[in-house]
């Protein structure tokens, strides 16, 4: 947000995040990536973990709606391959709710989120 201000999703435009063409790139690259044929998840494993996914929940606070849409994609395709990290997942996201609840006032990707625990019971 180029003014500091807290962001209000309710209230103000989002801010859209002036690197996005680069940004969207580098989305689009590993969205592509995870869904290629050609994609092995043994060999995935050693780098999308528990680490990677936490890092990866962090970027959902983003105010740019496009990179939390590219996010959520992402998200629903990890979850779909990487059975062994689906309980951490849930958990994850539980724990970003817990924060919400608890200790943030806001938290920009709250709907994206339920929106992946929703797809998947």
């Amino acid at each position: 947000n180029p003014t500091g201000d807290a962001f209000d999703p309710e209230e103000d435009e989002p801010v859209l995040e002036l690197a996005w063409p680069h940004l969207q790139i580098v989305y689009e690259f590993f969205l592509r990536f995870i869904e290629s044929a050609d994609f092995n998840t043994n060999i995935a494993k050693k780098y999308i973990d528990h680490h990677f996914i936490l890092q990866l929940l962090e970027l959902f606070d983003s105010e740019d709606p496009r990179e939390r849409d590219f996010l959520k994609t992402t998200l629903h395709r990890i979850y779909g391959k990487f059975l062994n990290l689906r309980a951490f997942i849930r958990r994850s996201i539980n724990n970003v709710f817990f924060q919400f609840i608890y200790e943030k006032e806001r938290h920009n990707g709250i709907a994206e989120l339920l929106e992946i625990l929703g797809r998947y019971p």
